[in-house]
Order: structure tokens, then sequence, then C-alpha cells
């Protein structure tokens, strides 16, 4: 059997770069179990795209920076699903359902040069055109920037994961999408809600 379960994978690549966008705030692990969270961009660059992002010169990850193995994992929209809400509870259990992007690859340091162009292109993305910019704190910035060192990872394979209860029924997923809303999780009720539309005509 293999894990996990072929029905929980969606690799259409507009989910997966939905996730990533949506939810960019990674964990990334190294080797040793070092670990941290951060901010990612990924960039359409290789045959599996590339991950970038920067790190405090002192974070022990930047030991890895060189060919490093790291993953990368991207948590979405996720919620709980009480038994209550089965055609029959007396033969279900509680369960948990999620969406999330893992990215495996190799941690590769890029020059310090690379930093402010970096740092402007993260700003960007998260400040839009309008934002606050990297140029509106210039000096401050470039004091920081030799704390900070800037990386990408490369990626070799990619694991998107979306549990949503597809094989449920409408009226089933229906009640966990009124479920969630109740508690205020609309992140979850929507992805529940695209696999509605997806799979219902």
């Amino acid at each position: 059997m293999s894990y996990p379960p072929r029905q929980n994978i969606d690799d259409d690549p507009a989910f997966v770069r939905r996730i990533m966008a949506d939810y960019g705030f990674a964990l990334l692990v190294v080797e040793g179990l070092h670990a941290t969270q951060l901010p990612l961009l990924w960039r359409d660059e290789g045959p599996e795209g590339t991950l970038y992002g920067h790190l405090a010169r002192n974070n022990p990850i930047c030991d890895h920076l060189d060919g490093g193995a790291a993953l990368a994992v991207f948590s979405g929209p996720h919620g709980y699903v009480s038994a209550q809400l089965y055609d029959d509870p007396t033969v279900h259990v509680p369960t948990w359902n999620y969406a999330s992007v893992q990215l495996r690859g190799r941690l590769q340091s890029l020059p310090d040069e690379h930093v402010l162009p970096h740092l402007n292109d993260m700003t960007q993305a998260y400040e839009g055109p309008d934002g606050w910019a990297v140029a509106d704190a210039k000096a401050y910035v470039a004091a920081l920037q030799n704390g900070i060192r800037a990386f990408r990872l490369v990626v070799e394979t990619c694991q998107p994961l979306r549990k949503m209860s597809a094989k449920a029924g409408p009226a089933m997923q229906k009640r966990i999408i009124d479920a969630a809303r109740m508690r205020g999780e609309h992140a979850f009720a929507d992805e529940m809600t695209r696999i509605m539309k997806k799979e219902t005509p």
C-alpha cells in the first residue's frame, strides 16, 4: 500500500502554486533536524522550480547552504472533521483535513550581492507595488545586510497533498463546510468548496 494514498495527491500546478503563494511562510528542515520557519518565494526555474529565501548568518541552517539536502513544507488550510458529520458516526472516527505542499531539494548559497535584490523581491511579493519598499529604509537595510545570507532551494521533488474528504458525498461535504464556517475557519471551508466544484458537475 502506497503512502500517501493517491486520492490525497493533487499534482495540479495551479494548486501547488496557489498554496505556496497564499501560505508562503514555510517550514525549512535540513539534516540533523535543524528547522526554521521563514517566507519562501517560488520561481519557475529549473525542471521542478526553485525556492528563494534568506536567513540570519548565525542560523545553524547556514551551515547547509552548500549543497545540503532540505525539505520545505508549505501548510495550507486545514481543519478538524468530527465523526458526527459522517452519514453513520458509529462506523467512522474523526479525522483532520488539510492541504500542503512538500518540496525536497538541495540548498545553494547566493553571493552577497544577491541579498538586496532578493529582499526587494520578497518585499514586493507581500507589500505590492504601492506598499513599503526597501528603498524607504535604504540606510537601515544596508546596515542589516551583512547579517543576512540569501539562498535558493533547487527543487528535485514535489509532493502536493490535499486531503479534503474528496470521496465523501456532496451532502457530507456540505456538512463539513458548514461546520467549518460556524467555527470561523473560512479558508478551510473555501478549500473544501473548491473540491466540490472540481468534482461535482
